[in-house]
């Protein structure tokens, strides 16, 4: 499970990285998607750290 939860946070850094490469480029659609992905991401996070199974999707 922690491995898990490792791969979900390095992936919603790398995502927080693209986010601000596309806020550089002025692309909003894409940043509103990247955006919306974070966030599902983060909740998942935090639903695994509270120890509760993430919500499927």
């Amino acid at each position: 499970m922690k491995s898990y939860l490792e791969r979900l946070t390095h992936r919603h850094r790398r995502i927080n990285r693209l986010i601000d490469t596309t806020k550089a480029a002025g692309i909003q659609e894409d940043l509103k998607l990247l955006k919306r992905v974070r966030l599902r991401l983060r909740d998942e996070i935090t639903e695994l750290q509270n120890g509760r199974r993430p919500a499927m999707r």
